[in-house]
């Protein structure tokens, strides 16, 4: 399956960002100059690779174009419809090298100066800082400002690329100029800041990612901006006037980055004044600030390529890092790495997968082929390759959120939620397995569900106000309870949480992951409990420490282990709710026939009537369905792919959901 860093019909390449010609011929070209340029500044690419692209069907009165993508076809080992690396020239052993990256063709923030003064960030009123307030950039920071100022310098000379094309060509040495690798690049990203409003609110309706991507925190906003960008936009732009721009205005006024042609030009002011000097400053400052607002959709661009693209790898040569500057050392990514991105993605665990990224003791990316490569094969490797600091271990697994939210894509070859929630022999209307080793095993690869203090503390109010109380209570004197020695008593007002109470709830984190373990976190038990304990229980629990921790065993309680349980449930079933979607088919003709295509693949068992669909509510349906367009010729429609993404995401996290309700049903059904 096509995944990841790939470029879907209709993308292509920048070529025209620069002018260049945007020919199928003249991709095929400026990847070979790409290659070349790798290899004469001292890197290597295997002589049988070369990147594959598909053609669009050539007109009727044009065929040569036809017979050279069908001689391609024919060495490919699969009908590949995606962009990719492959074997296309000759079969590869195991063992051989397959491409080799200096460390000084990685486009990497290595080089930019880690501290830098807060007296320059004043750009706006709301981020005005101290001055002369010493402030560390991240490595993050520092990548994405040398990725925004190769695109400036670039854009800025669109002649400089040619310059650099022709000395590939011929062969010549060039300086560490990135214009190949730049067309190397999609000009349009599978990124969630490429989803509209409507696809993230439909999509991603109720999981922890759509509510993020949603989340804005500026104070105004106007029309023109309401109707331009989605809110998870307006949240990105904040993020680069307060934390970036500081960073660029710093690199512009002490390392003569991001200058227009007049201020590089016009940089010597020996010879003036200090008024003359001080009024130019100003005037520069000023034209300064114009320019990196400007750059802001550099910022956004390059946030996608880092996200999607960009590795995080850490030397472990003791003896050369002694050698070198401590900033250098302490810089382990991110690492934009030209022609290893346009490797496609595949789990180490299939067989499609055929190297690993590693780096030599000289700083060289390098890939090795693991195993025998037949001729037309595709390269693919692991995107999750583990932590920074173990770069050589698979020990870490992402979940289809993380790979969604980093790279654009969810790999359903990796995910088990369809076969978790279709397969077993305990099925139910939600669909839940009730087998613990697969539960345990799944683990470490589903999304966990979020549940916030607030959902939880106000499942706990309406409990609390709810018939239930007065229920409990006249179970136990009907049952003989109270003379056995159980308790019940008032419940506090939670009308207002201050106090003890408030204090202690504040120290609890806001939010709370929900594994598909299915065990009732602390954390959520305690937040209950802090909801319905009574004054003086509460005082002395927490008299000797301010965070207290409660665990499963103050459920023993009949009458407080009932509250707990009970509006855990309630929380669960509200946040469930959520995630269902209601649709009705719009007067916009893509949306419109978006969901004609879904609507026949859920065989209308969701659609409530001839207008409207629906998801979100019946996991063993939706499961279904996406096991359905998992190999559909629907994929082939825009949009079901995001469709496909976050309906992956939604079940994974309702699976979580569901675990831990049918776990607390069964505990308040023992008590």
């Amino acid at each position: 399956m096509a995944t990841g860093r790939e470029l879907r019909t209709g993308h292509w390449n920048r070529l025209d960002r620069f002018n260049m010609a945007t020919a199928d011929d003249d991709l095929l070209l400026h990847n070979s100059n790409l290659s070349r340029w790798i290899e004469l500044n001292g890197g290597k690419i295997h002589t049988n690779l070369a990147l594959h692209t598909p053609l669009p069907s050539p007109p009727s009165d044009v065929k040569d174009s036809g017979q050279v993508q069908d001689e391609i076809n024919k060495r490919l080992t699969t009908d590949y419809t995606h962009r990719g690396i492959f074997a296309l020239k000759g079969p590869i052993r195991k063992g051989e090298e397959l491409i080799r990256l200096p460390a000084t063709l990685a486009l990497d923030g290595a080089a930019l100066p880690v501290s830098y003064c807060g007296d320059v960030s004043e750009t706006t009123s709301s981020s005005a800082s101290v001055p002369n307030r010493p402030r560390n950039a991240s490595n993050w920071l520092r990548c994405i400002s040398s990725f925004m100022h190769t695109l400036y310098q670039l854009e800025k000379d669109p002649k400089r690329s040619s310059s650099v094309a022709d000395k590939a060509a011929q062969k010549q040495p060039s300086s560490v100029d990135y214009a190949h690798y730049i067309t190397s690049l999609p000009k349009q990203y599978d990124s969630l800041l490429n989803w509209t409003t409507w696809e993230i609110r439909s999509f991603l309706a109720g999981t922890a990612l759509g509510v993020n991507a949603l989340q804005t925190d500026l104070e105004t906003k106007d029309a023109a901006a309401e109707t331009s960008e989605s809110q998870h936009d307006d949240a990105l732009r904040l993020r680069y006037r307060t934390t970036v721009v500081p960073y660029l205005k710093y690199l512009q006024q002490k390392h003569g980055m991001f200058l227009s042609e007049e201020d590089s030009s016009n940089n010597n002011s020996s010879s003036m004044n200090s008024n003359e000097r001080e009024t130019k400053r100003q005037k520069r400052t000023e034209k300064q600030d114009v320019n990196l607002e400007e750059l802001y959709p550099l910022f956004r661009e390059g946030c996608m390529c880092i996200s999607s693209r960009a590795f995080h790898m850490q030397l472990h040569d003791t003896k050369r890092e002694t050698d070198v500057d401590s900033s250098v050392t302490n810089y382990y990514g991110p690492y934009l790495l030209p022609y290893i991105d346009l490797l496609n993605h595949s789990p180490q665990t299939s067989p499609k997968h055929v190297t690993t990224l590693r780096r030599d003791t000289d700083g060289s990316f390098v890939m090795i082929a693991e195993r025998d490569i037949a001729i037309g094969e595709e390269i693919c490797h692991s995107y999750d390759v583990g932590s920074p600091t173990s770069q050589n271990e698979s020990n870490s697994s992402f979940t289809s959120a993380q790979t969604l939210q980093t790279y654009g894509f969810v790999d359903l070859d990796q995910t088990p939620i369809i076969d978790f929630l279709l397969e077993g022999k305990d099925k139910c209307a939600d669909g839940a397995s009730s087998s613990t080793d697969a539960v345990l095993t799944l683990r470490s690869s589903i999304t966990p569900a979020v549940l916030t203090k607030s959902e939880v503390c106000k499942s706990c109010e309406e409990l609390s106000q709810s018939t239930y109380i007065t229920e409990l209570r006249n179970l136990m004197q009907q049952s003989g309870m109270l003379e056995e020695g159980w308790e019940y008593w008032e419940l506090p007002s939670l009308s207002s949480r201050d106090g003890t109470r408030g204090d202690a709830l504040n120290n609890l984190p806001d939010e709370l992951l929900i594994s598909l373990d299915a065990s009732l976190p602390d954390e959520l038990i305690t937040m209950c409990c802090l909801n319905f304990l009574p004054d003086d229980t509460l005082d002395e629990l927490l008299q000797d420490e301010d965070n207290v921790l409660l665990n499963a065993e103050v459920l023993e309680d009949f009458f407080l282990g009932k509250l707990v349980l009970k509006a855990i449930i309630n929380a669960v079933k509200a946040k469930l709710k959520s995630y269902k979607v209601h649709v009705n088919y719009s007067d916009d003709a893509d949306a419109t026939a978006l969901l004609r295509v879904l609507n026949d693949v859920f065989e209308n068992e969701n659609c409530l009537d001839s207008s409207s669909l629906c998801w979100g509510e019946n996991v063993a349906s939706d499961a279904r369905a996406l096991s359905k367009l998992k190999s559909s010729n629907a994929r082939n429609h825009p949009g079901v792919d995001k469709f496909i993404y976050g309906l992956a995401v939604s079940l994974e996290e309702r699976a979580c959901l569901i675990e831990i309700r049918k776990k607390a049903c069964d505990m308040i059904d023992q008590i």
